[in-house]
């Protein structure tokens, strides 16, 4: 079976928010709820990344391949009514590398 952004964005209504003067946002603890409601559909991928602005938060990504009507959906994920903030122990390598990749 498969969907269109209409369809997608109608399954998924009752987990999604509105901020006044910010993104639409998903709940942490409701995303396996929106992961299980578009399990059906096979051309719809749900996915969590980084933002765009790379800025540490995360988004909660859905693609929807269609010839007509498909494209992306983006979420911001909050948690206790905040931001949900990406941690990585290790990012201190990636700071060295764009330096290393810059002079040498």
């Amino acid at each position: 079976m498969k969907a269109t952004i209409g369809e997608t964005i109608r399954k998924i209504a009752p987990y999604t928010h509105t901020a006044f003067l910010d993104r639409d946002y998903v709940n942490e603890q409701d995303l396996p709820a929106v992961a299980t409601a578009l399990k059906p559909y096979s051309n719809v991928k749900v996915s969590i990344e980084k933002t765009r602005h790379d800025d540490g938060y995360l988004d909660c990504v859905i693609h929807v391949d269609a010839f007509f009507g498909g494209g992306t959906l983006r979420y911001e994920i909050r948690s206790k009514g905040k931001k949900k903030k990406y941690y990585d122990p290790l990012a201190w390598i990636d700071e060295i590398e764009k330096w290393d990749a810059l002079f040498f």
